[in-house]
């Protein structure tokens, strides 16, 4: 019960609390919204690569779970893309500094989700197995829902409509 409890908490733990840092830098901002949001994603992948980093014989069924909750959040993670897409773009002063500026917050990203893999890589390994299990059911399940977890977050990105 101890490691499922701690596997629970480990899970919530990475979900949840990097963002509330940036959701304190900026309560109501946009780009503090579209940042919590994305990198809850970004969380949850760190985890996946974790799982399959620490136990192979498992990442086909970590696949899968996490293609089950990418088809019910595809709309929502084009969404994020789309935006912030246009943020960069609109931080950009022509193609060239775009081009810049994707390749830049793209390696940033990619730093950031395998920092937070290594970060759960270096913790203990008692119940890491279940952790990776509770994930699994996570994104299968109910309770895994960006539309709701991070409601608040997506009134202030759609108070600024995309184009078509």
């Amino acid at each position: 019960m101890r490691i499922h409890t701690l596997a629970a908490g480990l899970i919530c733990v990475l979900l949840g609390s990097s963002g509330m840092a940036m959701a304190a830098e900026g309560s109501g901002n946009y780009g503090s919204a579209l940042s919590q949001i994305y990198f809850a994603h970004q969380r949850l992948l760190a985890l996946r690569d974790a799982c399959d980093q620490a136990f192979p014989a498992q990442s086909g069924a970590n696949a899968k779970a996490y293609a089950v909750w990418h088809t019910r959040h595809k709309a929502l993670l084009n969404e994020l893309e789309a935006r912030l897409t246009l943020m960069i773009r609109g931080a950009s002063k022509d193609e060239r500094e775009y081009m810049r500026n994707v390749g830049k917050y793209e390696g940033s990203i990619l730093e950031y989700r395998t920092g937070k893999r290594d970060e759960i890589l270096a913790q203990p390994r008692d119940g890491m197995d279940q952790v990776c299990v509770d994930f699994r059911n996570y994104l299968t399940g109910s309770g895994s829902d960006f539309r709701k977890d991070y409601a608040e977050e997506l009134r202030e990105l759609r108070k600024r409509k995309l184009p078509k």
